[in-house]
């Protein structure tokens, strides 16, 4: 009989072979993406860079080479003396200001020496317009947007003229001491503004090969590269990855037994035929399971805020106090761990032969003699693998101290022969790796860390499946 098919063959392979391929194409490209990562110096500004800002840079390299080889012209030697000329003449001014100001502080004179002072930082300003026009790539054939000159020198100049108008517009109102301050900030930035352009004048080759060596620094920063092991010796050397492994390790070993001991307790509660309603008690201790994740998170960290209605019935501050904030971490993955481990222990419960519990009523065993040599040596299998399933969970623990206080206080974090860093002090692994990529913008800085935390939760598994193997023989 000739059977109708909804797809030739061929089609079928197709698309067969097609789903196969994108399946693991989207679940691979992800993971070697990342792992990839991990080896470069990729941040995210230099991940995906627009090409035109490379050729920015490139430009303005070529067109300081051009400068160089074909000499200090006219125009540009013109512009930098007389700015020379003027920040020391501005310099002068200001110094005889000061000495008026400490000697007679007579307000005709000191007014006199900042209108002179006014006078040189407006023509500052004009040749600070001629320089950019004497600086300008665009017109030696070097298209670019980026400045020759540093653009902190150019804010150096600026605030001089500002500080002088403020100085001229108020000195009448000034007490010596405000009007003395203003002055010796301005003189400190002429300092520094007199070297920069005596340093150009002096030393044209000196001075492009500096400017050319910024713009390379600048440019390389822009360049994803292959640095091989870098991160990783980068992540070893860091005393706040060895702490927030110290604090993940103590999360575990203490969250852990917590969840377990909560739920195998309201299992045994909740299995007695002795509590009224106990179905629908149940269904109610499965709250935590119901409500989503994040506004579980929301309402802890609302309830143990400072201000909170916890965290002042308990004097808790979860963002000044490492240890609050750790144990209110705690608390938080309990609520969120117990329905699992009581399904499970209600679950094991369930199979335990009534005649076995019966049995032991017979011979008059206690409740902590039947529970401790009846009922956990017929469930310690299933309850076992139900706590190594939640030790992977805390060991990945990321959303918990996300949504409390993001892994705060913030404070020193020190390591013996490593030093000292300033860091969150409750960075659990996984949310420290989240924080070297949002907050320090190093993703592959990053990369290194998860991969470091894979082979952590790897060995984890390993050692788990080795000690499940031989329980088995």
């Amino acid at each position: 009989m000739y059977r109708k098919h909804l797809y030739p063959s061929k089609i079928g392979l197709i698309l067969a072979f097609s789903s196969i391929f994108l399946y693991f194409f989207f679940n691979l490209w992800p993971l070697v993406f990342s792992i990839a990562m991990a080896f470069t110096n990729a941040r995210e500004d230099n991940l995906f860079v627009n090409p035109g800002i490379i050729s920015n840079y490139d430009n303005a390299i070529n067109c300081v080479d051009y400068l160089k080889k074909e000499g200090f012209s006219s125009d540009v030697y013109r512009v930098f003396k007389n700015i020379l000329i003027n920040l020391n003449n501005t310099f002068n001014v200001l110094n005889n200001t000061i000495h008026v100001i400490n000697s007679s502080y007579d307000l005709t004179l000191i007014g006199i020496n900042l209108y002179k002072a006014y006078d040189e930082s407006y023509r500052i300003q004009s040749r600070v317009k001629e320089l950019n026009t004497v600086l300008n790539c665009s017109r030696y054939g070097f298209k670019t947007d980026v400045l020759i000159i540093e653009q902190s020198v150019l804010m150096d100049l600026d605030v001089i003229s500002k500080k002088i108008s403020e100085a001229v517009s108020s000195y009448t109102v000034l007490d010596r001491d405000s009007l003395l301050n203003v002055t010796y900030t301005t003189l400190r930035l002429l300092n520094r503004s007199i070297d920069y352009f005596l340093r150009a004048v002096k030393d044209y080759d000196g001075y492009l090969s500096s400017v050319k060596e910024n713009l390379l620094r600048e440019r390389d920063k822009l360049m994803l590269k292959f640095i091989g092991l870098n991160n990783f010796i980068e992540l070893f050397k860091d005393p706040r990855f060895y702490y927030s492994l110290y604090k993940t390790l103590l999360f575990v070993a203490t969250s852990v037994p917590l969840k377990v001991l909560v739920g195998f307790s309201l299992a045994l509660l909740y299995s007695s035929n002795l509590i009224i309603g106990r179905k629908w008690l149940r269904g109610l201790m499965l709250t935590p399971w119901a409500i989503p994740i994040l506004l579980s998170g929301l309402t802890w960290n609302f309830l143990f805020q400072p201000n909170g209605q916890l965290g002042r019935l308990f004097k808790l501050n979860i963002y000044t106090s490492e240890w609050h904030a750790f144990l209110v971490y705690n608390l938080f993955e309990t609520w969120l761990a117990y329905p699992f481990i009581m399904t499970v222990t209600m679950g094991a419960l369930s199979s335990i032969p009534r005649d076995v519990i019966e049995a032991s009523y017979v011979d008059g065993a206690n409740l902590w003699y039947r529970v401790r040599r009846v009922v956990f040596p017929l469930i310690a299998r299933p309850l076992a693998v139900a706590s190594i399933l939640t030790t992977g969970a805390s060991l990945q623990a990321f959303l918990v101290p996300l949504l409390i206080n993001y892994g705060g206080p913030t404070g020193t974090v020190s390591v013996p022969g490593l030093g000292s860093r300033t860091g969150n002090l409750n960075e659990l692994l996984i949310l420290f790796g989240y924080n070297r990529a949002t907050i320090d913008k190093e993703w592959g800085y990053a990369s290194a860390t998860y991969f470091a935390i894979v082979l952590i939760i790897m060995v984890y598994v390993a050692i788990w499946f080795n000690i499940y193997r031989r329980s088995r023989r």
